[in-house]
């Protein structure tokens, strides 16, 4: 019998399967109709779930909250990939590969999540067509959110373009960006310094596109964002 986690869940998944995010509701419906092993586990803000380099045990489905998915070279500078959401899959082209991780992934706020032992997914996969289809869409979409994120750091573009774009991504939900992340984070994500990021939010502050609080960030002027953002 499911437990009354599992029924919150499965209902959760049912709403709207064929629209956005069907893949990952199919994969979750499979996973608990199929009653393999998973573990559902609470973590506070700054829990490290798992870490570039080590053995891939299985995937995490991310189920609330928001964590950082990171990159580092061998002298420790960090590069931060994308931002993962509720309704992510942590750690599936790894574990699928029986590979290292190759990424880190920590959270940013307290989070909920799923942990799947890689030889129960395996098992899913050859037993249950439908989530293996899922699977296969969530991974093609990894890697085209990756080319992209590779274009927008790898061709030439100016460090105050890139935060641009970076604060237009984040306004796209609302106009006041919260806080969440320092001024280090922030320079991960656009492959800079946290020196170059504070430098660059005073001026857009000085300039008035940007107004920056002690806890938020509100986007004045979105046009002129947009413009350097291009340029």
């Amino acid at each position: 019998m499911p437990s009354a986690q599992q029924k919150e869940t499965l209902e959760q998944a049912q709403i709207g399967l064929n629209g956005p995010g069907a893949d990952f509701r199919s994969l979750v419906l499979a996973i608990h109709a199929s009653n393999i092993s998973n573990l559902s586990l609470l973590h506070p803000r700054g829990k490290v779930l798992f870490a570039e380099g080590e053995p891939a045990q299985g995937i995490f489905i991310l189920r609330t909250g928001r964590a950082t998915v990171s990159i580092s070279s061998s002298e420790g500078r960090v590069v931060i990939l994308r931002i993962a959401q509720g309704g992510d899959v942590l750690g599936l082209n790894s574990a699928l590969r029986n590979a290292c991780y190759n990424t880190t992934i920590k959270t940013i706020e307290p989070c909920r999540t799923e942990f799947i032992p890689r030889t129960a997914l395996v098992d899913l996969m050859e037993r249950n067509q439908p989530a293996a289809r899922a699977i296969s869409q969530i991974l093609s979409r990894e890697v085209a959110d990756l080319t992209e994120r590779a274009r927008s750091l790898l061709l030439p573009q100016t460090a105050v373009a890139k935060l641009a774009r970076l604060l237009l991504d984040w306004s796209e939900q609302s106009v006041t960006i919260t806080r969440s992340f320092t001024h280090e984070e922030i320079a991960q994500m656009i492959c800079s310094s946290r020196e170059t990021v504070t430098r660059l939010l005073a001026r857009l502050n000085t300039r008035g596109i940007i107004r920056v609080t002690a806890d938020s960030i509100l986007v004045c002027d979105a046009a002129a964002l947009q413009k350097i953002a291009v340029g």
